[in-house]
């Protein structure tokens, strides 16, 4: 069993930069995107709230930073073998994937991978960007960003809108 709770106090004490952008708010809005896909994609919900903690744990900046992901799923890998993370082999390999190529990979055919992926893509409302429907990963997180804009949501209403939308 993972303590979630001081796992993130872990991975947020070794962070690289402290971020406002890509820091603890945005994890934490990750982690539930995360779950409110989670069931529609049948995927791994401890890997894709793992994701949610590694994914940007390593950038260096705001700005465009093109190898956070590999450098996050490195020090996951290193979690993973200092045992601080009581998962199987299947479920840190897809944890490593999900972090390395979250920012290079549209789409990876693994429920739990691409539910990771539009848990981080569905936050771009943060800085400024729509949802797009055709850049999600999994059909469930297109069909919530075909609502967003639908319903007209503004990008820096977007974290509260989606507590109220169901999959």
């Amino acid at each position: 069993m993972i303590d979630f709770a001081a796992l993130q106090d872990f991975v947020y004490e070794n962070r690289v930069f402290d971020s406002n952008v890509h820091g603890l708010a945005h994890w934490r809005q990750v982690e539930f995107n995360g779950m409110l896909l989670a069931q529609a994609m049948h995927a791994d919900i401890t890997v894709v709230r793992l994701f949610a903690l590694f994914h940007d744990c390593k950038r260096e900046d705001d700005g465009y930073d093109g190898e956070h992901g590999k450098r996050g799923a490195e020090f996951a890998k290193q979690c993973f073998e200092e045992k601080l993370l009581d998962i199987t082999q299947e479920q840190f390999d897809k944890l490593y994937h999900a972090c390395a190529f979250h920012t290079k990979e549209h789409a990876s055919g693994d429920a739990t991978i691409d539910t990771c992926y539009d848990a981080d893509r569905l936050d771009l409302g943060r800085v400024g960007f729509e949802l797009d429907p055709k850049k999600m990963a999994t059909t469930p997180g297109a069909k919530i960003a075909r609502k967003s804009l639908t319903a007209g949501v503004s990008v820096y209403e977007m974290r509260e809108w989606l507590k109220t939308v169901y999959v």
